[in-house]
């Protein structure tokens, strides 16, 4: 049986009329003709024409910001929060300041980013300015980021404390819910804190670049900034500002220059193997 868009060409040279129909649709009205010949170089001209035509169409199509079946890139867009600013230092330990030290490494990072096509780094902050966390939220709604990587120094636990953390913000943020847009909504939520163990991981592979042997694990904590959000995001602590080794190495701008290249780097392959 015919199908719907199968063009059916009809001709009876009989009566010399042609027509062109596809399925019940008549695409070309009745036409006579003095014979045979007259009608096949007619239907060649009509084939012809309309060739032509949707060759063009096609053509088109293709053509790169047709806005028609052209390719479309994918841009990745990450949200750097560099914690702490203006009047909050954060961890304050010898010369080393939290808020300097996380906003260089965001520099850095921006800066590495800038390299790669299809690729964008937002700040929070490119400054020393206070920020608020709803300020720092808010961001995520304006900048609408693929993933959130708020940087920290941590401090604490003794002088003995060394190495980096990574925190994800939590399942039982999941707050559940009969109704439709409830399940909906956990859903997205269960998605992203997936994906946010995944970048976790990912964050963790880039430290170990730089830190060999000084990971203190990946782990589930409540974070104020990525409370709710329905996209991936981390809290990473480079290192302690108390242990004079950690101390040392963050302040070196060599240090720093291979931590935003190496996190970088993972985030490049979180993405590509997020697709």
């Amino acid at each position: 049986m015919r199908g719907f868009c199968d063009p059916e060409w009809k001709t009876d040279l009989l009566s010399r009329r042609f027509k062109l129909t596809v399925g019940n649709r008549l695409l070309y009205e009745p036409q006579a003709f003095n014979d045979g010949k007259e009608a096949m170089a007619f239907m060649n001209g009509w084939i012809l024409k309309y060739g032509i035509f949707t060759l063009s169409v096609l053509l088109f199509c293709m053509t790169p910001g047709s806005g028609f079946g052209a390719p479309r890139q994918n841009t990745f867009v990450v949200l750097l929060d560099p914690a702490h600013g203006g009047e909050d230092s954060g961890v304050v330990s010898d010369k080393l300041r939290e808020k300097d030290l996380t906003l260089n490494i965001a520099l850095l990072l921006r800066q590495e980013g800038q390299k790669i096509p299809d690729f964008n780094v937002q700040l929070t902050r490119s400054a020393d300015r206070s920020m608020s966390i709803a300020e720092r939220r808010a961001m995520v709604g304006t900048v609408k980021p693929d993933c959130l990587v708020s940087l920290h120094i941590n401090a604490g636990f003794g002088k003995k404390a060394t190495g980096y953390e990574v925190y994800f913000p939590g399942f039982r943020q999941v707050a559940g819910g009969g109704d439709s847009p409830a399940i909906l909504n956990d859903m997205a939520r269960n998605k992203a804190l997936n994906n946010s163990v995944r970048l976790g991981q990912r964050m963790q592979a880039g430290l170990e670049t730089v830190f060999p042997r000084k990971g203190r694990g990946l782990r589930e904590a409540p974070s104020p900034l990525l409370e709710g959000l329905n996209i991936p995001g981390v809290v990473v602590e480079i290192g302690f500002a108390t242990h004079p080794d950690d101390r040392k190495m963050m302040t070196e701008q060599e240090t720093q220059k291979a931590l935003a290249q190496a996190l970088l780097k993972e985030v490049q392959d979180y993405f590509r193997k997020a697709q």
